[in-house]
């Protein structure tokens, strides 16, 4: 590769030489090389693109259906750059797999095990504040209790919207193991607003975990009431809280 200085800056290939521009600088270099896709698909020394390729579509394929998993709450409370933690999350955990040989490795492997456990609860799906900072209060939560928070004041979430309620979900997605089948299911909404006082429990029947994988989803979303109606904001906070299995 070469570089120079000149009035006119040439893109392209000529008698087997690449012209294009670098930060602003003419560079020119011997055409050809790289990749080819026969190389990738066939030499040895490509082994480690074409495993890295197969376990990069295991973990596209693997958000897609997790996404679809939270919905419809992705399309109302909305985070632009999601996907790409998601990728980026997924990328990680696969990376944790313990069992399974490089090119087969899968994300759900590497959840199973406590680094990739610890990886994956606290993480926020949505843009801007996580529940304890939304809550402004200390909760629990386990599978077999559900998320509690104790003594708690409602008008602590509304000091700075003009929201009058607060919904609360907890949602199981499970994920079978063999062929990741994904399922849901949610708890019975509570509605809190600015004259709540006392303790809440927001509770759902444990999950089987044999074979399968199950997150916990909190999803809390805000409301504004209008003539004695609600009205779904797009503010609120999608977060994963625990990981059984």
């Amino acid at each position: 590769m070469a570089k120079g200085k000149s009035v006119f800056q040439v893109k392209g290939t000529l008698n087997g030489l690449n012209f294009y521009v670098l930060d602003g600088k003419q560079v020119v270099r011997t055409a050809g090389g790289g990749f080819n896709g026969d190389a990738i698909k066939t030499k040895a020394s490509m082994v480690r693109v074409r495993e890295n390729s197969t376990e990069f579509k295991t973990c596209m394929h693997s958000v897609s259906l997790f996404k679809k998993a939270l919905q419809p709450h992705l399309n109302v409370l909305k985070d632009g750059k999601l996907h790409q933690r998601l990728v980026s999350s997924f990328t990680k955990l696969k990376a944790l797999d313990p069992i399974s040989e490089r090119g087969n490795r899968h994300f759900v492997k590497g959840l199973l095990t406590p680094d990739g456990k610890k990886m994956f609860t606290g993480l926020v799906l949505t843009h801007g504040k996580s529940l304890l900072t939304t809550l402004r209060h200390h909760y629990s939560f386990s599978f077999t209790n559900g998320l509690l928070l104790s003594a708690y004041t409602g008008k602590k979430l509304f000091l700075d919207t003009n929201a009058t309620h607060f919904e609360l979900v907890l949602r199981y997605i499970t994920i079978g193991l063999e062929n990741e089948d994904y399922s849901f299911e949610d708890s019975e909404p509570i509605f809190l607003d600015k004259n709540f006082s006392g303790n809440v429990a927001l509770v759902l029947a444990p999950p089987v975990t044999s074979d399968n994988v199950v997150v916990a989803v909190i999803i809390g979303r805000f409301f504004k009431e209008v003539n004695g109606k609600l009205y779904g904001l797009e503010s609120g906070v999608l977060e994963i809280i625990g990981i059984d299995g």
